[in-house]
């Protein structure tokens, strides 16, 4: 049941949840079941995503690039031999961290736009939901445009890669 103008921003409704039981729901103050569950799912995923980007900004602040003591191999390079299209992306990580972004071009050409993609994503992961707190009812419109911008910045940022790749393999 569900009694109420939506338009000025109030209803009454009887709970599925509640049996019997009726709330005035203001805007953004309940929500329901599913609205918290898609929310705190998001929330998780986004935190966690900039988690990992925050991971990877620490991890290239403590190793360095001139002492090339980076504790993660190019599995690739070991086994064939030659270097692949990322190699030197960590380093060059390094290198941006620190300023340097000359020497970061050296060692990755693609390393700055690479990087930029992970800086943009973590401030974006953070943002997103903040802006889920306040809208959740449009979260569908929300995510697709998440989901929308977040693929069209991979492929910008990543283009050298994939397009080196491509030459590869075809």
């Amino acid at each position: 049941m569900q009694i109420g103008d939506e338009g000025q921003g109030f209803s009454i409704s009887s709970s599925p949840q509640k049996r019997g039981s009726s709330f005035i729901q203001l805007p953004h103050t309940r929500r329901t079941m599913n609205e918290e569950r898609i929310t705190r799912s998001y929330h998780i995923i986004n935190f966690t995503l900039a988690g990992i980007i925050l991971l990877i900004f620490i991890y290239s602040g403590i190793f360095s690039a001139q002492k090339d003591n980076h504790p993660i191999p190019s599995f690739y390079e070991k086994m064939t031999g030659e270097p692949a299209n990322s190699s030197g992306l960590s380093r060059a990580f390094s290198e941006i961290i620190r300023g340097n972004f000359d020497s970061a071009r050296a060692y990755n050409k693609s390393s700055i736009p690479v990087f930029l993609f992970f800086l943009v994503q973590f401030f974006q992961r953070i943002g997103i939901s903040f802006v889920v707190i306040k809208w959740v009812q449009k979260l569908s419109r929300i995510a697709i445009i998440d989901i929308s911008a977040s693929i069209t910045l991979f492929l910008v940022c990543f283009w050298g890669l994939i397009k080196s790749m491509t030459q590869i393999i075809f």
